[in-house]
Protein backbone atom coordinates (compact mmCIF):
# COMPACT_ATOMS: atom_id res chain seq x y z
CA UNK A 1 0.00 0.00 0.00
CA UNK A 2 1.51 3.53 -1.02
CA UNK A 3 2.35 6.39 1.76
CA UNK A 4 -0.58 8.16 0.32
CA UNK A 5 -3.51 5.11 0.58
CA UNK A 6 -2.26 4.41 3.97
CA UNK A 7 -2.12 7.68 5.60
CA UNK A 8 -5.78 7.91 4.19
CA UNK A 9 -6.81 4.45 5.52
CA UNK A 10 -5.74 5.62 8.98
CA UNK A 11 -7.06 8.79 9.55
CA UNK A 12 -10.83 7.94 7.99
CA UNK A 13 -10.31 4.20 10.42
CA UNK A 14 -9.83 6.45 13.19
CA UNK A 15 -12.55 9.24 11.98
CA UNK A 16 -14.97 5.40 11.53
CA UNK A 17 -14.52 4.63 14.62
CA UNK A 18 -15.42 7.94 16.28
CA UNK A 19 -18.19 8.44 14.93
CA UNK A 20 -19.35 5.05 15.24
CA UNK A 21 -18.60 5.48 18.63
CA UNK A 22 -20.88 8.33 19.09
CA UNK A 23 -23.62 6.10 17.79
CA UNK A 24 -22.98 4.26 21.56
CA UNK A 25 -23.50 7.45 23.38
CA UNK A 26 -26.66 8.28 20.78
CA UNK A 27 -28.11 4.49 21.89
CA UNK A 28 -28.73 5.25 26.07
CA UNK A 29 -31.30 7.90 27.32
CA UNK A 30 -30.58 11.45 27.67
CA UNK A 31 -28.97 10.78 30.98
CA UNK A 32 -28.77 6.95 31.64
CA UNK A 33 -25.55 5.64 32.80
CA UNK A 34 -23.46 4.54 29.87
CA UNK A 35 -21.68 0.80 29.35
CA UNK A 36 -18.04 1.15 29.29
CA UNK A 37 -16.26 0.07 25.95
CA UNK A 38 -13.60 1.24 24.45
CA UNK A 39 -15.02 3.48 21.64
CA UNK A 40 -12.49 5.29 20.18
CA UNK A 41 -9.39 4.50 18.68
CA UNK A 42 -6.96 3.34 20.97
CA UNK A 43 -8.96 2.81 23.79
CA UNK A 44 -9.97 -0.60 26.05
CA UNK A 45 -13.24 -1.36 27.75
CA UNK A 46 -11.63 -0.51 31.00
CA UNK A 47 -11.19 3.36 29.69
CA UNK A 48 -13.52 5.91 30.88
CA UNK A 49 -15.85 7.46 28.21
CA UNK A 50 -15.84 11.23 29.24
CA UNK A 51 -18.23 13.82 27.34
CA UNK A 52 -17.87 17.10 28.03
CA UNK A 53 -19.97 20.13 26.80
CA UNK A 54 -21.53 23.27 27.46
CA UNK A 55 -25.27 21.58 27.18
CA UNK A 56 -26.88 18.93 26.35
CA UNK A 57 -30.69 18.44 24.48
CA UNK A 58 -32.84 15.52 24.44
CA UNK A 59 -35.67 15.80 21.86
CA UNK A 60 -38.03 12.91 22.21
CA UNK A 61 -40.62 13.41 19.81
CA UNK A 62 -37.42 13.62 17.27
CA UNK A 63 -35.41 11.18 18.85
CA UNK A 64 -32.57 13.38 18.61
CA UNK A 65 -29.32 14.41 21.00
CA UNK A 66 -27.82 17.57 20.80
CA UNK A 67 -24.31 17.82 22.82
CA UNK A 68 -22.99 21.49 22.05
CA UNK A 69 -20.42 24.31 23.36
CA UNK A 70 -17.25 23.14 22.91
CA UNK A 71 -17.76 19.52 22.80
CA UNK A 72 -15.35 17.53 23.79
CA UNK A 73 -15.25 13.53 23.72
CA UNK A 74 -11.96 11.20 25.91
CA UNK A 75 -11.69 7.75 25.80
CA UNK A 76 -8.46 6.28 26.49
CA UNK A 77 -5.58 7.89 24.38
CA UNK A 78 -8.19 9.39 22.24
CA UNK A 79 -9.54 12.88 22.02
CA UNK A 80 -12.86 14.46 19.64
CA UNK A 81 -13.37 17.75 19.98
CA UNK A 82 -16.22 19.64 18.12
CA UNK A 83 -18.59 22.36 18.24
CA UNK A 84 -21.75 20.47 18.42
CA UNK A 85 -22.48 16.93 17.90
CA UNK A 86 -25.90 16.12 16.55
CA UNK A 87 -27.08 12.46 17.13
CA UNK A 88 -30.61 10.93 15.12
CA UNK A 89 -32.05 7.71 16.35
CA UNK A 90 -33.98 5.51 14.75
CA UNK A 91 -37.42 4.93 17.08
CA UNK A 92 -38.21 4.94 20.24
CA UNK A 93 -36.61 2.53 23.00
CA UNK A 94 -38.23 -0.15 24.52
CA UNK A 95 -37.35 -3.36 26.21
CA UNK A 96 -37.27 -5.06 29.49
CA UNK A 97 -35.56 -3.10 31.71
CA UNK A 98 -37.52 0.15 30.44
CA UNK A 99 -34.89 1.57 27.80
CA UNK A 100 -32.22 -1.23 27.38
CA UNK A 101 -30.11 0.39 24.10
CA UNK A 102 -28.24 -0.37 21.33
CA UNK A 103 -26.25 1.53 18.40
CA UNK A 104 -28.82 -0.27 15.86
CA UNK A 105 -30.56 2.42 16.83
CA UNK A 106 -28.76 5.49 15.31
CA UNK A 107 -29.52 6.25 12.14
CA UNK A 108 -27.02 9.71 11.49
CA UNK A 109 -24.51 11.64 13.13
CA UNK A 110 -23.36 14.97 12.53
CA UNK A 111 -20.04 16.72 14.06
CA UNK A 112 -20.05 20.22 13.36
CA UNK A 113 -16.37 21.99 13.77
CA UNK A 114 -14.25 22.42 13.91
CA UNK A 115 -14.15 18.83 14.24
CA UNK A 116 -10.88 17.24 15.32
CA UNK A 117 -9.70 13.53 15.93
CA UNK A 118 -6.63 13.21 18.18
CA UNK A 119 -4.97 9.45 18.88
CA UNK A 120 -1.61 7.88 18.94
CA UNK A 121 -2.36 6.95 15.11
CA UNK A 122 -2.72 11.24 14.57
CA UNK A 123 -4.97 14.37 13.74
CA UNK A 124 -7.88 14.19 11.47
CA UNK A 125 -9.59 17.67 11.10
CA UNK A 126 -11.95 19.27 8.99
CA UNK A 127 -15.00 21.56 9.31
CA UNK A 128 -17.79 19.45 9.76
CA UNK A 129 -17.87 15.36 10.41
CA UNK A 130 -21.07 12.85 9.55
CA UNK A 131 -21.80 9.22 9.37
CA UNK A 132 -24.47 7.99 7.93
CA UNK A 133 -26.04 4.38 8.42
CA UNK A 134 -28.08 3.43 5.54
CA UNK A 135 -25.14 4.34 3.27
CA UNK A 136 -22.54 3.00 6.07
CA UNK A 137 -19.98 6.01 4.86
CA UNK A 138 -18.47 8.38 6.96
CA UNK A 139 -17.86 12.23 5.46
CA UNK A 140 -15.25 14.66 6.57
CA UNK A 141 -15.80 18.12 4.69
CA UNK A 142 -14.29 21.24 4.59
CA UNK A 143 -10.27 22.18 4.85
CA UNK A 144 -9.77 18.48 5.54
CA UNK A 145 -6.17 18.13 7.07
CA UNK A 146 -5.06 14.52 7.85
CA UNK A 147 -1.27 14.32 9.58
CA UNK A 148 0.52 11.03 10.58
CA UNK A 149 4.01 12.47 11.76
CA UNK A 150 5.41 14.57 9.34
CA UNK A 151 3.00 13.37 6.87
CA UNK A 152 0.11 15.66 5.51
CA UNK A 153 -3.07 14.88 3.47
CA UNK A 154 -4.72 18.21 2.37
CA UNK A 155 -7.86 18.19 0.61
CA UNK A 156 -11.96 19.57 1.00
CA UNK A 157 -13.65 16.11 1.37
CA UNK A 158 -12.78 12.57 2.29
CA UNK A 159 -15.35 10.00 1.98
CA UNK A 160 -15.09 6.71 3.68
CA UNK A 161 -17.24 3.55 2.64
CA UNK A 162 -17.42 1.54 6.41
CA UNK A 163 -17.87 -1.81 4.88
CA UNK A 164 -15.02 -1.69 1.73
CA UNK A 165 -12.46 0.14 3.59
CA UNK A 166 -11.96 2.49 0.30
CA UNK A 167 -11.29 6.09 1.42
CA UNK A 168 -11.72 8.99 -1.18
CA UNK A 169 -9.83 12.30 -0.60
CA UNK A 170 -11.36 14.93 -3.06
CA UNK A 171 -9.79 18.47 -3.79
CA UNK A 172 -11.95 21.61 -3.39
CA UNK A 173 -12.10 25.33 -2.73
CA UNK A 174 -8.75 26.10 -0.19
CA UNK A 175 -7.25 23.90 -1.87
CA UNK A 176 -7.50 24.99 -5.65
CA UNK A 177 -9.42 21.91 -6.65
CA UNK A 178 -6.11 19.61 -5.60
CA UNK A 179 -5.63 17.00 -3.26
CA UNK A 180 -2.17 18.20 -1.61
CA UNK A 181 0.14 15.61 0.06
CA UNK A 182 3.47 16.10 1.71
CA UNK A 183 5.86 12.68 2.53
CA UNK A 184 9.10 12.89 4.37
CA UNK A 185 11.12 10.18 4.46
CA UNK A 186 10.78 8.00 7.84
CA UNK A 187 7.54 10.54 8.89
CA UNK A 188 5.25 8.15 9.42
CA UNK A 189 6.82 6.29 12.84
Amino acid sequence: MNRLAYTAAVFVALLAALLAALAVIAAAPAFAKMAGSGILPGASAKDPLNIDAGKLDYFDKEQKLVYSGSVVVTNGPATLKASRIVIYLDGKMTGPDGGAATNDRVKHIDAEGPVTLVSKGGIGAGDRASYDKADNKVYLTGNVTLTQGDNIIKGERLVYDVASGQATVQGGGTQGGRVRSIFTPGGMQ
